[in-house]
């Protein structure tokens, strides 16, 4: 069995966040989303802020084309 530092454990929660942050940043982009706040929330919540941008990206498709529009995703 494998025993970590307290060092190395902040070292790979840091490398975490940051490629969370990076990652969330690079799709809000990609979904025309406010970059700076979805890498802040990357940061900070990580991979748990996934769903959240997720949510966030299909009520923006929804406002941007209503209710009763059908799209097409491929």
């Amino acid at each position: 069995m494998i025993f970590f530092s307290v060092n190395v454990a902040v070292f790979v929660v840091a490398i975490v966040l940051a490629i969370s942050g990076i990652v969330m940043g690079n799709l809000a982009f990609r979904a025309g989303l406010g970059v700076k706040r979805w890498t802040l929330i990357g940061l900070i919540l990580g991979p748990l802020g996934y769903p959240l941008l997720n949510t966030h990206k299909r009520f923006a498709m929804k406002r941007a084309v209503g209710r009763t529009a059908r799209t097409i995703r491929l």
